[in-house]
């Protein structure tokens, strides 16, 4: 998100845009330099955490805006804000951790689920604005936060995933990829169970394809799916993969499901669907949200935690020809983009930065023409 917000903030008029990281490849500096945004590395600070490097900035950086996103890139920025005190705190906020805790299986995860709240509700509203990675998230942070200070942005397109070419050819083994952290505590919240059971029903000639297993735990992601009831024969186990190994995944899938049982947005499900490959999605996502306003949106959304509705679904998409569902996914991509578009979205954002300037700017102003006025004293 952070990386195509930059790309796109970029190519709005008049405004430079920095991505300060704790480090950076030549690659990544040459991939930046393309789209025209700057990157500023971090200072090491010997014992710390890289990603704690950022809490401070070079003091002659010059910047109107700083962008933070949610608690782990966002609690460095009152740090910042001492060295800039005139600059602008702009939090993003893509996910919400009290309804995660619900689903979470780690120790705790209500009261651990409530903490991460509070601390990413007093981070914007300590903030001078807040950016909320789609409605719903929008609608849960404003509950929190000033009337007006919560900005609703809706990812467009994926541009780098936008121009895929896929093989119209029909496969015999019918391929539905679900691609995630893969953590065991988020298991049960990201539906990874759900399609294990929904492949299981549909027999043989469909695969679960798993893509995001951490290093070293490919075995134990894999042993959890097939207690789900899926076979060996219809499994694959994938490790995480970098961004650029993610087209591969997408030539290779028919399908890309979301089901998790609760989701802030889906950007997931959203780059699939900038690949043109078809998508379903769950029902209670941010991303099924924003798809009531796209034609034939709600046609990709499963409103159901059953795995029988979600083999139904499936086996609904594998009925058609290849050419058609890849034609129909081409088609919703259109219309999403048409709908929604990150020009529009970033130059909203854009507006609210230039409104808070201007505010200081005046308020600035005010102080300079305020007249002094000598303090007498009764006798004076």
């Amino acid at each position: 998100m952070n990386r195509e917000l930059a790309i796109h903030l970029a190519k709005v008029d008049n405004v430079e845009v920095c991505m300060y990281l704790p480090a950076f490849s030549d690659e990544d500096k040459k991939a930046a330099d393309k789209f025209e945004v700057r990157l500023l590395k971090a200072e090491e600070k010997p014992g710390y955490d890289p990603v704690d490097w950022l809490s401070s900035i070079p003091s002659d950086h010059q910047m109107d805006a700083v962008i933070g996103h949610g608690i782990h890139l966002g609690r460095q920025v009152p740090d910042l804000k001492k060295s800039h005190p005139e600059c602008k705190w702009v939090q993003v906020v893509h996910t919400d951790p009290e309804e995660y805790g619900m689903f979470k299986t780690y120790s705790n995860p209500t009261a651990k689920g409530e903490k991460k709240h509070d601390a990413e509700v007093k981070l914007c509203q300590q903030a001078d604005q807040v950016v909320a990675i789609g409605p719903k998230l929008a609608n849960t942070f404003s509950r929190s936060c000033e009337k007006g200070k919560v900005l609703n942005l809706t990812p467009g397109i994926f541009s780098e995933f936008a121009y895929m070419k896929h093989d119209i050819e029909e496969r015999e083994t019918f391929h539905v990829l679900v691609f995630g952290p893969g953590d065991s505590e988020d298991f049960q919240l990201k539906g990874y169970d759900i399609a294990a059971r929904a492949v299981a029903e549909l027999g043989d000639s469909f695969k679960l394809v798993f893509v995001g297993a951490p290093n070293r735990k490919e075995e134990k992601i894999k042993e959890m799916l097939l207690n789900e009831g899926v076979s060996r024969l219809q499994l694959i186990v994938r490790s995480a993969k970098e961004r650029k190994q993610l087209a591969q995944q997408f030539y290779e899938a028919d399908l890309v499901i979301m089901p998790s049982r609760t989701e802030g947005f889906g950007l997931a499900a959203l780059e699939a669907l900038s690949a043109g490959l078809p998508v379903l999605v769950s029902g209670n996502s941010g991303l099924r949200e924003v798809l009531k306003k796209v034609p034939f949106g709600e046609s990709v959304v499963v409103k159901s935690e059953d795995p029988g509705d979600w083999a139904k679904a499936i086996r609904g998409v594998r009925t058609k020809d290849r050419n058609v569902r890849l034609k129909e996914a081409s088609d919703l991509r259109e219309n999403y983009s048409e709908t929604y578009n990150w020009k529009e979205q970033c130059s909203r954002l854009i507006g609210k930065i230039h409104e808070l300037l201007r505010a200081r700017q005046e308020a600035e102003n005010i102080g300079e023409k305020q007249p002094f006025l000598p303090n007498y004293d009764k006798e004076g």
